[in-house]
């Protein structure tokens, strides 16, 4: 199977202030949030393994950022895969705030990294 065909359904748990990504009814990668006096933080995200590199993990930023852009304040982005897609991805330039430093260095952060340098 094509990765880009496969079909991906991304929602957001407000209990577990997860966006879940799921594929044939089955989570296979989510992106935690944190929010907290009015703002809200993106910290982390993960695709199961076996689901890497067939978009789910772009699926989530995309379905998280359209969604904090109905709120009045810049979501903050301390993931680095969320971050690089960010980047990536001109239309969210300025409509979000990237924090580098706080990164916890991953195989994506270090590599976008010594991409930039």
């Amino acid at each position: 199977m094509d990765p880009s065909s496969a079909a991906v359904e991304v929602r957001k748990n407000e209990t577990t202030r997860l966006y879940e990504a799921l594929s044939d009814g089955q989570v296979v990668g989510n992106l935690a949030y944190e929010a907290t006096g009015g703002r809200v933080a993106l910290t982390h995200s993960y695709v199961d393994q076996d689901q890497r590199h067939r978009g789910i993990g772009s699926a989530l930023a995309r379905f998280a950022l359209e969604d904090l852009s109905q709120s009045e304040t810049k979501p903050r982005i301390y993931c680095g895969f969320v971050a690089d897609y960010a980047d990536d991805h001109p239309e969210w330039k300025g409509s979000v705030e990237i924090n580098r430093s706080a990164f916890i260095a991953t195989r994506t952060a270090r590599d976008s990294q010594r991409g930039r340098q």
